[in-house]
């Protein structure tokens, strides 16, 4: 089995440090490293070039919101002729023992979709934000079971480790979402063709930003992208969780928003754009190999032509 870890980074240089170094002690070597650098200003990417030459550095040249980046990074590591890949930000930080449990329940039968680490703070308490979501399917449950592990509906693009035979039959992470919720929509798709695992022998640390009350011009992505989940899910589902009925609870969310907005003219038109374009658009499409396509054939033979070294 083949797996790259893949790193969405944003001006978070101290962080990003410590990831690398995180993932290049792993006691199980990853095959590749794949640093995805969202237009960083704080010298990352010199960072990278620097002192990670082993590493493979692909720059956006923009922010793309970890949404974007996790996208490139999934189209990377198929590309790359990878069977998994480990997603995550520049702010998780593995426990060098992290990646072995994932592998061992990635390379079981039956084979998840996903597999989720357990994520803990600096102080080793569980992070409630990063907590995967325990799947009600009763054959998922007893798949799960066979590892060892509980079945999860939906994780955080925090250390989870994705199949990408899997991932190879369906479309790209939606960059669209820009930020949040992206890795929930994703996760439950690979969930709702396979199921996802919880391994909680698999440890990553990560901060715990609980806490912000005031979203600011974020409460956009917030509304209209929990409305794009609940409009993309083809199961059946409760009537409460339905699109209306999801809308006027997202309405009501906002409302609490207002009491602690700073700017209110931000958050007026953050809650109309994010309540209309939640029901009225959907996320762009992109297929395996249609991000690379968009690419000068330059650069897009570049970036294809990994010589599959072992990361020393």
């Amino acid at each position: 089995m083949s797996v790259a870890a893949v790193v969405v980074s944003f001006n978070r240089l101290d962080y990003l440090k410590k990831c690398l170094r995180a993932l290049e002690a792993q006691v199980r070597p990853l095959d590749e490293i794949i640093v995805v650098e969202n237009g960083s200003t704080d010298g990352s990417a010199d960072y990278v070039r620097r002192n990670h030459p082993g590493m493979t550095l692909f720059e956006t040249g923009a922010n793309l919101g970890g949404a974007g980046g996790f996208a490139w990074g999934v189209e990377l590591a198929l590309k790359h002729g990878h069977t998994s890949a480990w997603l995550m930000d520049d702010d998780a930080e593995p426990h060098t023992d992290a990646l072995g449990p994932l592998l061992e329940a990635m390379e079981s039968t039956p084979r998840p979709g996903f597999a989720a680490p357990l994520v803990q703070d600096e102080n080793g308490a569980i992070v409630p934000g990063n907590l995967p979501t325990i799947s009600t399917d009763p054959l998922a449950q007893l798949a799960a079971q066979k590892l060892g592990g509980i079945a999860l509906a939906h994780a955080t693009f925090v250390g989870v480790l994705v199949d990408l035979k899997l991932a190879a039959k369906m479309p790209l992470p939606f960059a669209d979402f820009f930020i949040w919720f992206d890795d929930v929509e994703y996760t439950k798709r690979l969930a709702r063709e396979s199921f996802g695992v919880h391994v909680v022998a698999s440890r990553m640390k990560h901060p715990n930003n609980a806490g912000v009350l005031d979203m600011g011009g974020r409460l956009y992505y917030f509304l209209r992208n929990n409305l794009w989940i609940t409009r993309l899910n083809p199961r059946p589902r409760p009537i409460t969780d339905r699109p209306f009925f999801r809308l006027a609870g997202l309405a009501l969310l906002a409302l609490r928003q207002f009491s602690v907005a700073k700017n209110k003219k931000l958050w007026f038109s953050s809650t109309v754009r994010g309540l209309t374009d939640g029901m009225f658009r959907l996320p762009a499409i992109m297929q395996p190999g249609d991000l690379l396509r968009s690419l000068p054939s330059d650069k897009r033979a570049e970036l294809t032509a990994w010589p599959g070294r072992p990361i020393a």
